[in-house]
């Protein structure tokens, strides 16, 4: 568990995939060279893909506007006026608008870039257990689309990612995978780590590509009729 989660705190969002690429979201067919994500100018494909389900929604789109103008500027004054003052930062009791604060600035964090990346995997919008509407970053995890505990669960951040039979660049390719969730088998600090997708077929993945389920994500809900940010947290 543990494990998972220091790969969760080093992960990074990648470049979006190629829609007109030949191969299905999450195919597996073999190739002989490498396929690595196209630019950012094209629109992602797969079924974990970066989507936008808040936009539309009256005060969450103004919201998400706002927020990742503030995380690029990284202009925590901004950030702070988007926040609930009691918003929850850890699992331990960590909260609140000065605590916040004060990892932004702390080297052990790296708040900015966790939040940016988070923004950047795209927004989902849902209702909760006792009814009330909420959004989160990266989209995906206000959905039940991924059938695996979420520490072995890595969405795959990219399109066409090489699946290799060996834990090294040179190994053979035998598969892609765009935007979609695989297994992670054993975690080690190794380039390449061992993987089961997501149609069942073994193999290693660049580890720089994949991005634990658990890593950070951002909550919003409605508090007084306004929408705020209330969670900005990793692991579970």
């Amino acid at each position: 568990m543990c494990a998972a989660l220091a790969l969760a705190a080093c992960s990074q969002a990648e470049e979006p995939a190629d829609p007109a690429a030949s191969e299905s979201p999450s195919s597996t067919t073999p190739a002989d060279e490498p396929s690595d994500a196209t630019p950012a100018t094209q629109a992602a494909s797969g079924p974990l893909a970066p989507r936008d389900e808040c936009t539309s929604v009256e005060g969450l789109g103004e919201l998400q506007t706002k927020l990742k103008k503030a995380v690029a500027a990284r202009d925590a004054d901004a950030l702070m006026a988007l926040v609930d003052k009691n918003v929850q930062l850890d699992f331990g009791g960590g909260s609140g608008q000065a605590e916040l604060h004060k990892r932004l600035t702390s080297p052990d964090y790296l708040l900015w870039d966790e939040i940016e990346q988070a923004l950047a995997l795209g927004c989902g919008f849902d209702k909760s257990a006792d009814g009330n509407n909420y959004a989160t970053w990266p989209w995906y995890f206000s959905k039940d689309v991924i059938p695996l505990d979420p520490f072995e669960a890595m969405i795959v951040t990219g399109g066409n990612v090489p699946l290799r039979d060996g834990a090294s660049a040179t190994a053979k390719q035998i598969g892609t995978v765009s935007w979609d969730y695989v297994q992670l088998k054993e975690y080690s600090e190794d380039p390449y780590l061992p993987v089961v997708t997501s149609d069942g077929k073994a193999g290693f993945m660049e580890a720089k590509k994949l991005r634990s389920l658990v890593d950070y994500r951002i909550m919003a809900d409605k508090i007084d009729g306004k929408w705020k940010v209330t969670t900005i947290i990793a692991g579970d």
